[in-house]
């Protein structure tokens, strides 16, 4: 499995926009490979409808089949992603007409369903941890709002570089977002060339 797989093509793109797919990648753990079945058992759903996803992502190349195994007369094969983290090349952004922009806000809106799909299975535990801190209404010029994010991100990753596996005694896995929103919403609506740069990672497959 590579560390960054960057996303060129459109239909990479639209594969990755359903929040369906991004709950599969993230069904991972470290490099070992799964199954399609236990996708299913994981995310508690229908062995078909599983393999109707994976079969989309096989075929643009963001999930692999790494191996076949014969088990009681049935193949089993075993999936992989083709990296831990999805990016989208930023000449591709630029280049992109309204099409790849919908499929990139897609993109993102899959992300955000999960992340608040997390939330609200979390909220309903009653003992379950959670953290959550904000800080609004700060004012900051777009390039001050990009130095930001990327020391966040890379605090974020250095510290959870060695924990991406459940490999130690008394872990849970957790769910960390960062978001950074603008609140100046007058204009077009879709992502300008100047935002792009901040717009590349899609999916972080945390595995």
């Amino acid at each position: 499995m590579k560390d960054i797989m960057v996303l060129r093509e459109l239909e990479q793109i639209k594969a990755i926009s359903h929040s369906y797919r991004v709950e599969i990648l993230e069904c991972f753990e470290g490099d070992e490979p799964q199954t399609a079945k236990q996708i299913a058992e994981k995310l508690e759903e229908p062995h078909a409808k599983i393999n109707y996803h994976i079969k989309s992502l096989l075929k643009v190349g963001i999930l692999n089949l790494v191996d076949e195994r014969v088990k009681s007369g049935i193949v089993e094969k075993y999936y992989l992603p083709a990296a831990k983290v999805l990016m989208i090349d930023k000449n591709f952004i630029k280049n992109g007409g309204d099409e790849l922009t919908q499929s990139i806000n897609q993109a993102y809106i899959s992300i955000f369903e999960k992340i608040n799909s997390d939330f609200y299975k979390n909220i309903e535990v009653a003992e379950a941890s959670r953290f959550i801190n904000q800080y609004s209404d700060y004012y900051l010029t777009k390039e001050e709002a990009k130095e930001l994010m990327k020391k966040v991100e890379n605090v974020m990753v250095d510290f959870l570089d060695d924990k991406r596996k459940n490999n130690r005694e008394n872990v849970i896995p957790y769910n960390f977002a960062v978001l950074g929103l603008s609140k100046d919403h007058r204009g077009k609506k879709i992502i300008s060339e100047e935002e792009t740069e901040s717009l590349d990672t899609i999916v972080d497959n945390n595995v």
